[in-house]
């Protein structure tokens, strides 16, 4: 589980680092809409709501209220490369 969790912040990191490359600068997000995550999950395993709380609660934790948002967790048989977690977020930023 612990490294699930790993998996799910480092990714959110990985989105972050691709918004700060488009926007110039985190300041310009004005709110996380929505976190998507696919866990690669075994038969039988049901929490994939909790791997993924680690990262909704790093988006709060840097962004306060801009960063709570609507979030889905689905469990999935396979992910490329065998990975443990794939994560889709959408953020909305302040016009340029």
């Amino acid at each position: 589980m612990e490294r699930a969790q790993e998996a799910a912040r480092l990714c959110v990191l990985s989105c972050l680092s691709a918004l700060h490359e488009e926007l110039g600068d985190l300041d310009n997000v004005t709110r996380i809409v929505k976190l998507l995550g696919f866990v690669n999950s075994a038969p039988g395993f049901h929490q994939q709501h909790v791997v993924m709380d680690d990262a909704s609660a790093l988006l709060v934790s840097l962004f306060g209220d801009r960063g709570v948002h609507a979030r889905s967790s689905v469990g999935v048989a396979e992910l490329p490369f065998n990975i443990a977690v794939e994560v889709e977020l959408i953020a909305e930023a302040a016009p340029a």
